[in-house]
């Protein structure tokens, strides 16, 4: 354990310098060629995948799954790596998001305001930085890394248009309240709660529990924004937007209950850009 600790923040420092770099014709070929002998060595976290999936779907998945989960995930962090060096063009002409998804953002912007709850699904990042370069200001969240990593992601994610404030931070409620009062989209990924304090809720078809934030729930019981369910997902080396309906204000537990369900749909309909590679079922 001691070892992965320290291993793990070196292996992404790594990653950070090579891949904030790499050409995009160099990203397309290490998302073709890497897949096929990473999914045949199954390493911990592709493992602890096929165990979700198979939680989630009630069956395994096939060995060409596999190997498209591993390109979703290469793709996703180059991607990441690489944002803030991306022109405009590279970003917009990426983005598949349909005009009625498109009007869902900006009604709830002009209106009461947006929280968005995305789950680890496609490229988050890209999300983020498409908001930017279409106008729309984007507040998030982000783990507190070691080694200065944070610092490294939080300045990279400001060079895409995008204010990222720490998990931990003093008052940060209060923060992302005036965020939503400024007229910006707070952006939370809210499948995975790692406070300890987070909601239980069923993950339809299975029933099985998890643990998710509340924070957008009570983000949106505060200030009476508009709550809505982001999922993005890659269609080849482009990444598809889709943007659920409002909502309904409620308790916190029904409003995350019913954002699981979407998030439980997506990982249904495309169980290779679901990237929860981590222990996520209760008891599982």
């Amino acid at each position: 354990m001691r070892l992965a600790t320290r291993v793990q923040p070196a292996l992404t420092t790594v990653m950070w310098t090579v891949g904030s770099r790499l050409p995009h014709w160099v990203r397309r070929v290490l998302c073709h060629l890497l897949p096929w002998p990473i999914a045949a060595l199954r390493p911990v976290g592709l493992r602890q995948w096929e165990h979700n999936v198979y939680t989630a779907l009630e069956r395994w998945p096939t060995a060409s799954e596999r190997r498209a989960l591993v390109s979703s995930w290469l793709r996703n962090n180059l991607m990441s790596l690489s944002l803030a060096r991306w022109s405009d063009s590279d970003i917009l002409s990426r983005v598949i998001i349909s005009t009625d998804d498109l009007g869902k953002l900006r009604r709830s912007l002009d209106g009461p305001g947006l929280v968005l709850a995305l789950p680890h699904m496609g490229s988050w990042d890209f999300a983020g930085a498409w908001a930017a370069r279409a106008g729309i200001k984007v507040t998030s969240v982000a783990e507190r890394l070691p080694r200065g990593l944070y610092e490294r992601f939080r300045d990279a994610r400001a060079g895409m248009g995008m204010d990222i404030l720490p998990v931990g931070e003093p008052d940060l409620m209060r923060h992302l309240v005036a965020s939503v009062r400024r007229g910006e989209a707070v952006c939370l990924l809210s499948d995975r709660d790692l406070s300890g304090r987070g909601i239980q809720a069923v993950w339809p078809p299975s029933n099985h529990t998890v643990h998710v934030p509340a924070g957008p729930a009570l983000l949106a019981r505060i200030t009476g924004c508009d709550m809505r369910v982001v999922i993005t997902r890659f269609e080849g080396d482009r990444v598809q937007l889709l943007i659920g309906d409002v909502i309904p204000i409620a308790s916190p537990a029904v409003m995350m209950g019913q954002a699981v369900e979407q998030f439980a749909e997506a990982a249904r309909e495309s169980p290779t850009d679901w990237l929860m590679l981590q222990p996520f079922f209760q008891g599982i």
